[in-house]
């Protein structure tokens, strides 16, 4: 994956292309207004250096949280469902759902908002460099907003609001593909825990066929 936010795997392919041919944006229309999040830092300004540090932050305890206790990452008419290790279904632990009946494994975590950024800053930071993800912050709603540029591939613009010092909403600033994914963390429910065992069955059944 580059820094967008993407699906992995030789059953996610031609989501991915769709993704990075439309700014790596999702298509699915913006969901209704989420609940307004609370601060977690300071309201007064930071430089792009200092938004960057603190965001680097909150990228690092939000995957935390997803790997720890599970997330479900949530558009208009699809679902990103993942489970920690311990609550595994035959050994697969993530998976996209779509409506109506569009079930698909995920293979690894950096397709999700909660974790794709803390992955580019701990890679870029184990190769000895610095991440070309840049970092802006505005004190008047306490927000983080991204952007980086992968030539050809196009480029990742979001805004993200944040809550308990983990990222809570990202918008895509896309103007053509502009929409809002909702992040919730643990608590996995029934229904999306449903989403996992839905897509698991119906990729081992591929294989046994």
């Amino acid at each position: 994956m580059v820094g967008c936010r993407r699906l992995l795997g030789a059953s996610t392919i031609a989501i991915s292309a769709m993704m990075l041919t439309t700014g790596c944006a999702w298509s699915a229309p913006a969901p209704t207004a989420s609940p307004s999040a609370s601060p977690t830092s300071s309201v007064a300004a930071m430089t792009p250096k200092e938004a960057k540090a603190a965001y680097k932050e909150i990228a690092k305890a939000s995957c935390n949280a997803a790997q720890s206790l599970g997330v479900v990452e949530a558009g208009d008419t699809w679902r990103i469902v993942s489970v920690n290790k311990d609550q595994n279904y035959k050994d697969f632990s993530a998976a996209y759902f779509e409506e109506p009946d569009n079930y698909t494994l995920i293979w690894e975590l950096d397709s999700l908002h909660s974790c794709a950024d803390w992955y580019s800053f701990s890679m870029a930071e184990e190769a000895g460099q610095e991440t070309s993800i840049e970092v802006t912050f505005d004190p008047t709603d306490s927000t983080f907003t991204t952007f980086e540029d992968f030539g050809d591939l196009g480029t990742s613009n979001y805004k993200y609001s944040v809550r308990d010092g983990k990222l809570f909403t990202a918008t895509n600033l896309d103007p053509e593909h502009e929409n809002t994914v909702t992040i919730e963390y643990g608590n996995i429910s029934e229904y999306d825990r449903n989403i996992l065992v839905t897509a698991v069955d119906r990729y081992l059944a591929t294989l046994n066929n």
